[in-house]
């Protein structure tokens, strides 16, 4: 296809209209707002302050973010595995005020969640206090007073495996009266009565007898009297922790708008970043940046409603306005592919189309399984249709559905069906000897496809894969040739292109025959009249071939200046075809993955032949077949994506290629949860 034209966009207006013309642009999805530095030497051109609106809106943002998962948790909305999207008209939406009323609804949530989490936090401080009264129920004392002016009162324990009769003794020695409280596993509770003279002498007697001191700061009652009060609180806390969850899940019935409240301030945040970029006066705004040429009228239609000034250009020489690309609906799904290496330069060849077609042939022949792509292709179109991603995700998972596709076609071709599963639960199943069911009609098509095996025929596929990198270096040598021409100059275009074909033609036409010498064992395996076919078109390919080598040294200087330039550009045409002798060589990797992928796939077909026997057996199968088939798919997945893109990249690209382009990012509202249904749909063309 074709990178689109892009216009210069320059907007003057004024400050106070600069928030409602930036929103407006967003929801326009087609212009990119670039930043406009301040004229050197005026000092009254500045940028705008949008640190406090900013500030506001994230600080907004946060709590409604926080909302969000906790709303989740109590609502009662039915929902599936994907992405709810609200259709709203987001204009109505604030002047109906459910925006003011979402934002409450945050508030509340926050102030809810907070009296929870206080409320958990007291419950669990309180079921410990309980748990430390427990063992002093039967002390009669109010816990929080340690004795009177003379007498000192020590409550502790002593743990388990203590000397405590001996700690008793001495205690007693020194006038201490000892009630022994409660015991456990966690120790003997004893309360103490001394002198307060005689206190300090004690409590050095007892450390060294392993006694712990409590304490119960606070509590002026009994234990029983504390134990109780403790009883009626936490069933008081249960009762308000069930009426704030009661209220989360009244708020909860907000989520809908809550969700489309926090589009509008990520909108808002988004907004402030680009009006971050123009530059301003104290009563004026310039916004420059890019848009679509297809997209004019639109921008310049919906800037009319603003006292403003706009204007827009072609690019000025020396500029470098940003990519888009324009692809139909396959080939856009692939347009991923090329980000990932570099966008073509602005005003060159977009060679996502012709790619496209080429990466899901190679990809195909790469991972060639109906079994595979069969479930590649359930996988992409059906988490496509439960998850409703976001446009670049589902991009990426449509381009996999497509590739299943091209492997289910190649898999039938090049009998790939979980590699040989269907011959191999034949010969385990009902003719209980391995290689027979390839000897059967049915056997045969699930084996060979309706080409040949690629396991069995490694040779043939060989030259299938080196077939398919020569159409594809061809391909990026005619679009090579093309731009040349392009450019006024068609003569060097042609001359440096159009031989490397003949010699391209020439070693194609003597294959066949130098396949049926070199690799058929049986020689009456090829008729007689047609191995003189292959004779004869090898004499003519031989004849093509020198020709070829004969075009390239004189052709391929054409438009170097003198016979010097002229010597060298053909000689360095001749040592080119070792380039393209790596490049052709580097197609070899589709029968690698291809074969890796089989292989595998056999293997596990084999272990899981292993158990068919019983119960038991049955179920091992079933384990190793998924296991191990998953497994497979998930490698060679992996696999074939990047090496089908390296031969995009290096060998394909490398023909004709020109990278350097900036993506288009044009400013565009948060659409995490929403949609305006006033807005009209993007349709970039």
């Amino acid at each position: 296809m074709s990178v689109s034209t892009m216009k210069k966009l320059t907007v003057l207006s004024y400050a106070k209209d600069a928030d409602a013309i930036v929103r407006k642009l967003m929801s326009l999805k087609c212009v990119e707002i670039r930043t406009l530095p301040s004229a050197e030497g005026l000092t009254a051109v500045s940028t705008l302050d949008v640190e406090t609106q900013k500030s506001a809106a994230e600080r907004r943002l946060s709590d409604i973010r926080t909302a969000i998962p906790i709303l989740a948790r109590y609502t009662t909305r039915r929902g599936g595995f994907g992405r709810i999207v609200h259709r709203v008209d987001l204009a109505k939406f604030c002047k109906d005020g459910r925006d003011a009323r979402a934002w409450e609804a945050v508030c509340n949530t926050l102030e809810a969640t907070s009296k929870i989490e206080a409320l958990t936090a007291e419950r669990t401080q309180t079921e410990a206090l309980r748990a430390s009264l427990w063992p002093w129920m039967g002390y009669d004392g109010v816990l929080d007073v340690d004795g009177s002016v003379r007498t000192k009162i020590l409550l502790g324990a002593y743990p388990p495996g203590s000397q405590y009769p001996e700690a008793r003794r001495q205690a007693e020695e020194l006038g201490a009266y000892f009630e022994e409280i409660s015991d456990d596993e966690n120790g003997i509770y004893v309360a103490l009565t001394v002198m307060r003279d005689d206190a300090d002498e004690l409590e050095r007697l007892l450390a060294t007898c392993g006694f712990s001191k409590i304490a119960f700061p606070g509590i002026a009652m009994t234990a029983r009297a504390a134990f109780e009060a403790a009883e009626t609180r936490l069933s008081e806390i249960e009762v308000e922790r069930f009426g704030a969850e009661e209220r989360l899940r009244e708020l909860a019935e907000t989520l809908d708008d809550v969700e489309i409240l926090a589009d509008l301030e990520e909108t808002t945040v988004n907004v402030c970043i680009q009006k971050r970029k123009l530059a301003a006066t104290k009563n004026c705004t310039v916004l420059s940046g890019w848009v679509p040429s297809v997209m004019e009228e639109r921008v310049a239609k919906a800037l009319s409603a603003f006292e403003c000034a706009c204007e827009t250009a072609d690019p000025e020489e020396g500029e470098e306005p940003p990519v888009l690309l324009k692809n139909n609906g396959f080939a856009a799904n692939f347009e991923w592919v090329i980000g990932m290496y570099s966008y073509p330069k602005y005003g060159t060849f977009d060679p996502t189309f012709i790619m496209s077609i080429f990466y899901f042939i190679i990809f195909g022949m790469m991972f060639a399984d109906v079994g595979y792509g069969l479930l590649l292709v359930l996988g992409c179109f059906g988490g496509i249709k439960l998850l409703n991603p976001r446009e670049g995700l589902r991009r990426s998972m449509t381009m996999f559905g497509y590739c299943g596709i091209s492997c289910m076609i190649m898999g039938v071709l090049f009998g790939g069906w979980f590699g040989n599963l269907p011959t191999a639960i034949m010969n385990s199943f009902i003719y209980h000897a391995d290689g027979v069911a390839e000897t059967t009609a049915i056997g045969k098509f699930f084996y060979n496809g309706l080409i040949f095996n690629p396991i069995d025929s490694s040779i043939g596929f060989l030259l299938v894969s080196l077939g398919m990198g020569e159409i594809h270096l061809i391909a990026g040598m005619a679009i090579n040739m093309i731009e040349t021409c392009k450019k006024g100059k068609v003569i060097e275009g042609i001359c440096s292109t159009v031989p490397y074909w003949v010699l391209f033609l020439g070693i194609d036409l003597m294959v066949p025959a130098l396949y049926v010498d070199m690799f058929m064992v049986d020689p009456t395996a090829v008729a007689a009249a047609t191995r003189e076919s292959f004779a004869l078109l090898s004499q003519i390919g031989k004849y093509l071939m020198f020709a070829g080598f004969g075009l390239i040294f004189l052709l391929k200087g054409v438009g170097n200046k003198g016979f010097t330039g002229w010597l060298v550009g053909g000689l360095g045409g001749l040592y080119s075809l070792i380039s393209f002798a790596s490049d052709l060589l580097s197609y070899s990797r589709i029968l690698a993955l291809g074969l890796v992928a089989g292989v595998i796939a056999q293997v596990i077909n084999m272990l899981t032949g292993l158990g068919a026997g019983g119960p038991i057996g049955f179920l091992f199968m079933l384990i190793v077949m998924i296991v191990g088939h998953g497994l497979n798919l998930a490698i060679n997945l992996l696999g074939t994506f990047v090496h089908a893109a390296r031969l995009q990249y290096i060998e394909f690209f490398g023909k004709f290629y020109e990278d350097g382009g900036e993506p288009f990012t044009p400013a565009l509202p948060a659409e995490n949860f929403s949609e305006d249904v006033e807005e009209p749909i993007n349709e970039i063309q």
